[in-house]
């Protein structure tokens, strides 16, 4: 089994794709709306007297847990739908023109202090955002070639970042001025967007290719090797992360005294860490092969939680929690690559919606299991089961099959028909 590649392939970097018209116009549009979504959340949040930074820990942990899954239940299993359905390109834009609408009622319900239709305008921003995020990963595979997805999900995920940072400066500074001044410049935004996502001239997926894929096409496709392979590696890693997240952040809360935030801590780690793990994917992916990578995830994680047991203090336990969050972003770019270059033609929407589903549905119930065990545990005793958890995670990845069996092929082969270079093939 080897673990490393050998073979000459060719270099991508992030910056090159960039030259690419439309790709780049997709990402304009996609910081824009992104930044704009982040200032429109913190606005909401606010006018809805939601806890902050410096809340009780379990509250934000129980807050940020809701928040996912809602617009995964809600507005998931239609994604797919959608995206695969109707033309991505026109989903794009209606979808951020919708969005403006959105801060425009918003507007209106603070104005009137109208807090049932705030909160509802909330709910339905958690469900556009993922409506539309699975429509703009699902065409990612229409603008470069299969060779560039992981540079090309890389750049959009450190975007992600960088927008909702700057998204959360401008929220700080014309909150100064009043939170209307803030959906103003937020409506304004998801125009700015639709109009970069309407310039696309490139055919971005959808437009009715569901009439030959069924879904019991979809679910066949699920269940095959390097599809089923990604969703389950990707979804266990993160739910052992959403585990350790809650176990941190109640220790850290526990040794300041509730002073601050242990939550804000260990989301700042996590941050951190997965942002540096969207930069190095590129250079994982050059050098190791799928199944290398994610034994490295799996066992890297475990390895970082070892000394946490012989040392005192919560830096190791940032730092081991930051490890696994690094581990998990490169597990993660990848496998979003792998997913997006497999799904045959016609259901990559829906495929690549059941694998968001997945993974972010397991980090919720990591969440909620950390939360539970070191309530009514310690958390030395939590991080402690988390260490031969990833272990026996590396050695399951490590003889699990992942090439499709020969009675898989068909769903496969169905795919080769009508689908460019930029599809065919497997990652």
């Amino acid at each position: 089994m080897e673990l490393v590649r050998h073979d000459e392939r060719l270099h991508v970097t992030r910056r090159s794709l960039l030259r690419l018209d439309d790709f780049r116009r997709v990402i304009t549009g996609q910081f824009i709306s992104q930044t704009a979504d982040a200032a429109m959340l913190l606005v909401l949040a606010k006018a809805l007297l939601f806890a902050d930074a410096n809340g009780p820990t379990p509250l934000l942990l129980g807050q940020a847990a809701v928040s996912t899954a809602i617009p995964l239940v809600l507005a998931g299993p239609i994604a797919g739908v959608i995206a695969d359905r109707w033309p991505r390109k026109q989903v794009l834009v209606t979808g951020q023109a919708l969005r403006s609408i959105l801060a425009v009622v918003a507007i209106l319900a603070i104005i009137v202090d109208i807090r049932a239709v705030t909160l509802m305008v909330f709910v339905l921003c958690l469900c556009a955002s993922r409506l539309l995020y699975t429509a703009r990963v699902a065409s990612v595979r229409h603008l470069v070639r299969q060779h560039e997805l992981v540079a090309a999900d890389s750049l959009m995920l450190i975007l992600g970042v960088v927008a909702g940072v700057v998204g959360a400066a401008a929220f700080a500074a014309l909150t100064q001025l009043h939170l209307v001044c803030v959906l103003v410049a937020v409506a304004i935004g998801h125009f700015g967007a639709a109009y970069f996502y309407d310039r696309t001239r490139t055919w971005l997926g959808g437009e009715g290719q569901t009439s030959s894929i069924q879904w019991r096409d979809v679910a066949e496709q699920l269940s095959c090797g390097k599809t089923r392979y990604a969703i389950l590696a990707t979804s266990l890693h993160r739910c052992f992360v959403g585990f350790v997240v809650a176990a941190v952040s109640l220790d850290l809360d526990g040794r300041t005294g509730g002073s601050a935030s242990g939550y804000a801590g260990a989301i700042g780690a996590v941050g951190f860490a997965g942002f540096l793990g969207s930069l190095t994917s590129e250079w994982m992916n050059e050098h190791l092969r799928r199944r290398a990578l994610t034994i490295g995830a799996f066992a890297a994680s475990g390895l970082a939680f070892v000394p946490v047991q012989f040392l005192a203090g919560p830096t190791p336990r940032l730092v081991a929690l930051g490890v696994a969050a690094f581990a998990f972003q490169n597990l993660r770019v990848a496998s979003d690559a792998t997913i997006q270059a497999n799904a045959v033609s016609g259901s990559c929407g829906r495929v690549f919606a059941a694998y968001d589903i997945a993974f972010n549905l397991a980090y919720v119930a990591g969440v909620v299991v950390g939360l539970a065990m070191t309530s009514s545990g310690s958390v030395e005793f939590a991080l402690t089961t988390v260490i031969p958890a990833f272990f026996i995670g590396s050695l399951v990845f490590a003889v699990i099959e992942r090439e499709p069996r020969r009675e898989e092929s068909r769903v496969y082969v169905a795919s080769t028909q009508g689908l460019d270079e930029t599809t065919v093939g497997v990652g």
